[in-house]
């Protein structure tokens, strides 16, 4: 008994002792970091990008935090997300997806630069509109600051109709209004056309219906002497269609 005691206490005071020359050795130089690389910018600095992450060279590669490390550099209104990662034993990559401009927002006399999730990236007085979908809100923010969600509901539902249409139907289209979260969406054609869309609902149906419409404007005109007013895609069935002299 008595040895199988003694070898038991010099098992574990083995075990102890490696571990613990493992805790000094993952807590010695060999791990500070001496290399900082920064991938995926194009609009960021990567004097911006450091500062924020507040990762310094000398440091010990495993005293990072990396959840809150990412977190501070997402505070910047042009990232999206950024990820830390360890390249052992002394470099850390900060791996960084910046936020894209996918609309325009009027706003009183400039424009609104926001990405897919609504986000504001930029307040300009001069733009090239035509290059990206235009967003009008019924009621716009009283302030914006970059940075801002701005319209996240009407962008992520504008974002779908958007994608659910073809590359020629979205150039037809000249303005997406959002009215509010029950009524949806009415939708401007670049003739003028007013695609009454509501909400989501049958967005494969009523996307589908959008080629008739612009095959619509162009046979009005000609052929009735009218053009059309409202096309109303709100309900089952076909469209309930409007038109004036």
């Amino acid at each position: 008994m008595k040895n199988s005691s003694r070898k038991g206490f010099s098992i574990s005071i083995l075990i102890l002792t490696i571990l613990f020359s493992i805790y000094l050795f993952l807590h010695s130089s060999f791990f500070n970091i001496n290399k900082i690389s920064i991938t995926g910018l194009n609009n960021v600095s990567a004097t911006e990008i450091k500062a924020l992450a507040g990762i310094k060279t000398g440091t010990n590669i495993f005293e990072i935090n990396s959840e809150i490390c990412s977190r501070s550099i997402q505070i910047h209104p042009m990232v999206k997300k950024a990820l830390i990662i360890r390249h052992l034993p002394r470099r850390i990559e900060i791996k960084v997806t910046e936020r894209k401009m996918w609309a325009v927002v009027p706003y009183n006399e400039d424009f609104l630069c926001i990405d897919d999730e609504g986000t504001c990236l930029d307040k300009v007085n001069n733009i090239n509109i035509s290059a990206y979908p235009i967003i009008t809100l019924s009621k716009a923010p009283e302030h914006v600051m970059l940075g801002q969600a701005v319209a996240p509901v009407s962008t992520k539902m504008i974002r779908q109709v958007w994608n659910a249409l073809t590359p020629s139907n979205q150039k037809q289209i000249s303005e997406f209004h959002y009215l509010n979260q029950k009524e949806g969406l009415v939708i401007y054609t670049v003739k003028g056309t007013e695609i009454k869309f509501g909400n989501l609902d049958r967005l494969k149906e009523k996307t589908r219906f959008f080629d008739q419409i612009f095959e619509m404007e162009k046979d009005f005109p000609g052929q009735y002497k009218e053009v059309l007013q409202y096309v109303d895609l709100r309900y089952k069935g076909q469209p309930v269609i409007k038109t004036r002299k």
